[in-house]
């Protein structure tokens, strides 16, 4: 399997022979995982900068990596990999400044990296959890009462078509409505990945649909996400579970108007 190029196909069983590596560039993620005689060897890296690739290629050597370990005795010469969201909060910013007018809309798509989960044998045991792209952390919310987070060195797309081609990124299609009567500024926006699923389209991988309604409250707002498939790019396949699922409307701090001292 050279240069695979069809982002689906990454989420296919791959078989591995004893003394083999496969080798994975994903986004910026370059990731090797070598089949011993009874266990398995797994290194990773990033590069700053290459986010457009995706490939798998395979190779005899395991080369000077720093790698972990696992020991297996079952008989196992198959890994799998699926997509997950991060597990945290993720800031993201809109392409400007927003002043969203009092009953009003706006529908947001927003790239998200994707961590990427490997798994061993028929029965898939997880084994490791490797971000696509690393993500620097932030504070969201006031010092005593906001939560820590990973800031997304991205913007917040008001169409389809200004997306990257990124195949490492989940779009989030993300609509605020505000329900009050003044208008909603912000600058900011803390996404809930992890209470998200993923979702395989042709062309891209997709999150749920969420809806965040602002009533005026101190920036929080109430958070729902669709359960049904989003209806984008003829998205159809499940890839990946949400962390922490969420079956009603929670109430969340949402948006942010101001910077604070862990900002990126």
């Amino acid at each position: 399997m050279e240069g695979l190029l069809k982002y689906a196909g990454l989420w296919e069983p791959i078989k591995v022979d004893r003394g083999e590596t496969i080798i994975i560039q994903f986004g910026s993620l370059d990731l090797w995982i070598h089949r011993g005689e009874q266990e398995w060897h797994l290194a990773s890296d990033h590069r700053a900068n290459e986010m457009e690739r995706l490939s798998i290629s395979r190779d005899r050597e395991m080369g000077d990596l720093k790698w972990m370990r696992w020991v297996i005795s079952e008989q196992v010469d198959e890994i799998r990999l699926h997509p997950c969201m991060p597990d945290r909060p993720v800031i993201v910013r809109p392409e400007m400044p927003v002043s969203l007018l009092p009953n009003q809309s706006v529908q947001f798509y927003i790239g998200v990296p994707a961590w990427v989960v490997v798994s061993l044998g028929g029965r898939y045991k997880r084994i490791a959890e490797v971000p696509s792209m690393v993500l620097s952390n932030s504070w969201f919310g006031p010092t005593t009462e906001g939560e820590l987070c990973y800031a997304m060195r991205t913007t917040a797309k008001l169409r389809q078509e200004d997306l990257l081609p990124h195949p490492h990124r989940v779009v989030v299609p993300f609509q605020i409505r505000n329900a009050s009567d003044a208008p909603l500024e912000f600058t900011r926006l803390c996404l809930h990945a992890h209470n998200l699923r993923i979702y395989q389209g042709r062309e891209r991988m997709w999150a749920n649909q969420g809806r965040a309604t602002y009533r005026g409250s101190n920036k929080w707002s109430r958070v729902v996400y669709a359960r049904g498939i989003p209806p984008y790019d003829g998205a159809d396949r499940l890839l990946g579970s949400a962390r922490e699922p969420v079956d009603r409307g929670d109430i969340l701090r949402t948006f942010d108007s101001w910077k604070h001292l862990a900002d990126f």
